[in-house]
């Protein structure tokens, strides 16, 4: 069914994009950081980091000269114009940022050598702490005002004007399968729908190859279709939030609820009250339709680092070591979670990979756990009045 034209705006592609910003700004730090990273594979990093600077100063161009001057215009609530200047300012902060990771990009593909590639990593750590603040901001803040402003047919003509139309058709194919990597199959369809029908299938059809084998390069297998769930991932983001704070948000497991995409509650078992060695909780997840329970036992517990596994039983044989570490910055605190799988049969792996498909490619989703984790750590403590 099409659109109604004057029906709110749609917003969902402004986070469809910060999603694919997120995860591959995660990948790239991951990859990075690892010292046995290939020569080719730091190359090719730095040159799709070159890319996606270039692309990300072009999103914040459209919404600087197209989207946000238009939504300006129609507010009429001192808040909501608070706010869209602030997303202005904001975009002016982070275009130094930017231009320090695509410059460090470039050189990365042209010397893959250590330091260029630990400058690369600094650039990036730099950049997440100003951008990713600013994509939740954007997001929570600014695009309910947008989509109460704007009507559906005002934001695709924006769209249009500034992200679809001067764009060639090698650049739209590249971008949409970018986009598309690893996302639901209703983000995928909001995508693939800003296209006409026959376009559309030159997009997805044509350019699909050259897509695969950039991913590849930088990312390795992460980046192919998966039928089994992933068995390692790595991802590191920095917050604006103090260490301790999100230490001890971290070591209290009965608050992984507020931050985690899956996991909605857990509470300790037998007489475990805390994050020691040894102590054991229940944890509670929810993935689409299917709910389950782990049984998960904590290995050491330091700061500022939270190790834990889940127990196998005859009925959920596999195990997965999850970690957690903290590292302070200048800028706040940088987290870093991995995980591991112990112990997985193979006919198992496949069935939870149908069942539970996002355990396919877990990178985005375990990047927006970390950002929720700051955030939460970050809420100013509220005073309770006495009476």
């Amino acid at each position: 069914m099409a659109a109604t034209p004057d029906a709110s705006a749609d917003t969902t592609m402004m986070r469809i994009v910060h999603t694919a910003v997120r995860r591959d700004l995660s990948r790239a730090t991951s990859a990075l950081d690892g010292a046995a990273t290939p020569a080719e594979q730091r190359r090719a990093i730095g040159g799709h980091l070159e890319w996606m600077m270039r692309f990300l100063h072009a999103h914040h161009r459209s919404e600087d000269i197209g989207l946000y001057p238009l939504v300006r215009a129609r507010a009429t609530q001192e808040r909501d114009v608070e706010v869209i200047d602030r997303m202005t300012r904001q975009h002016e902060a982070i275009a130094e940022p930017i231009a320090v990771v695509e410059r460090a990009g470039a050189k990365l593909s042209k010397d893959p050598s250590d330091d260029a590639t630990r400058a690369a990593v600094d650039a990036l750590h730099a950049l997440d702490a100003v951008l990713l603040p600013h994509l939740r901001e954007e997001e929570e803040e600014a695009m309910p005002i947008v989509a109460r402003l704007l009507t559906g047919a005002e934001w695709r003509a924006v769209e249009k004007q500034h992200n679809l139309d001067p764009k060639s058709m090698q650049q739209l194919g590249f971008e949409g399968h970018w986009l598309i990597d690893g996302a639901s199959e209703a983000d995928r369809a909001v995508v693939v729908g800003l296209v006409p029908p026959v376009p559309r299938f030159v997009l997805l059809h044509g350019f699909a190859r050259r897509y695969r084998h950039q991913a590849e390069a930088c990312w390795g297998g992460t980046a192919k279709p998966r039928r089994r769930v992933q068995l390692h991932n790595r991802v590191t983001v920095t917050v604006a939030a103090d260490i301790d704070k999100v230490w001890d948000v971290v070591r209290d497991v009965t608050r992984v609820g507020e931050w985690s995409h899956e996991c909605v509650g857990a509470t300790w078992l037998g007489t475990s009250t805390s994050a020691v060695p040894g102590a054991r909780f229940r944890g509670r997840n929810r993935s689409g339709v299917f709910r389950w329970g782990r049984v998960c036992e904590i290995v050491s517990a330091e700061p500022y680092e939270l190790v834990w596994v889940t127990v196998p039983t005859a009925f959920y044989p596999d195990s997965s070591e999850w970690r957690i570490t903290l590292d302070e910055t200048g800028r706040g605190t940088r987290i870093t979670q991995e995980f591991r799988v112990l112990r997985a049969p193979k006919a198992l792996s496949v069935l939870y990979a149908v069942m539970v498909p996002g355990h396919r490619e877990r990178t985005a989703a375990l990047t927006a756990d970390l950002q929720r984790l700051g955030a939460v750590a970050a809420r100013p403590v509220r005073a309770v009045n006495a009476t």
